[in-house]
């Protein structure tokens, strides 16, 4: 009999899609998707550490799921996400009643991390491998969704002063071109008209040797039969060239829509931040 499988999301769409993947996977372990929480025999906070207060809502969750797992026996509980990339075992001392700690390398692995916690294990796998294999996995997708988010890029180079991204989500790795391309043939064969690409830099994608630059990624997705809008984000100023730019007045299902954090207009504190660029670029 299939086990029910219950994931609370926290943060940004990056989260959302890593979820909807976690999804897919533990389908292979024989999970469907709970209703709600009391249906569950799983439950997976995919978590974020970077959105103000996020760890308070995720120990308030947790403390919650105390009660839950000793209603039933044999309930889990998991945390996955940027939280459980930062404090790995530590989050053990504060809520020893967690089953499994998956960090943001580790999404492909989940299905044998919850084989381990059902025979009595206390996996915790947050090493940052650089693995990327999830990936080949189509992200859950609801009947008649017409929109669906595609991750492009994971990870960050730009280490800048405030953020912890690079540290939870490793150094950037782009997306080979012909996998983005393949998911969103399939997405599209499957209803969906509406990509959003995704990326914590996502307009850096292809700095890699041998992956075509983004403003070419945009031009071979707009040739793909049946979607009509493209989005992308979060960009980052420094890297949002001419050559994009005019693409919005060239590709018709480019949305006119740019997510770009400019931050601050004091060179002084862009400067502080480590962002990269002035206020004049």
């Amino acid at each position: 009999m299939a086990r029910r499988v219950y994931i609370e999301t926290f943060g940004c769409q990056m989260n959302a899609v890593d979820s909807a993947r976690m999804l897919t996977l533990l389908g292979t372990a024989d999970y469907r998707p709970a209703e709600s929480l009391s249906d569950a025999d799983l439950v997976l906070l995919n978590t974020c550490s970077i959105r103000e207060k996020a760890d308070q809502k995720i120990y308030s969750a947790l403390g919650r799921l105390r009660r839950w797992k000793r209603e039933r026996e044999g309930r889990l509980v998991a945390v996955g996400g940027c939280l459980a990339q930062q404090e790995g075992t530590a989050l053990r001392k504060r809520a020893s009643h967690i089953d499994i700690v998956l960090g943001t390398h580790s999404i492909a692995f989940l299905p044998d991390l919850v084989r381990l916690a059902e025979g009595q294990g206390a996996p915790v796998s947050t090493d940052l491998t650089g693995d990327t294999s999830h990936w080949d996995v189509l992200p859950y997708l609801a009947d008649g969704a017409v929109s669906a988010m595609v991750t492009i890029t994971q990870g960050c180079d730009n280490d800048c002063a405030y953020c912890i991204v690079p540290h939870v989500r490793g150094p950037e790795i782009s997306r080979p071109s012909r996998e983005i391309l393949n998911e969103i043939r399939e997405l599209a064969e499957r209803g969906v008209r509406e990509v959003v690409l995704l990326g914590q830099n996502v307009n850096s994608y292809g700095k890699q040797e041998g992956e075509i630059p983004f403003p070419e990624l945009l031009r071979r997705i707009s040739r793909i039969r049946n979607i009509l809008r493209i989005r992308f984000i979060t960009s980052n100023p420094r890297d949002l060239d001419r050559e994009t730019i005019r693409l919005f007045s060239e590709i018709e299902s480019l949305c006119p829509h740019v997510h770009l954090p400019i931050q601050a207009g004091s060179e002084r504190v862009l400067s502080s931040m480590g962002r990269g660029y002035t206020r004049e670029e």
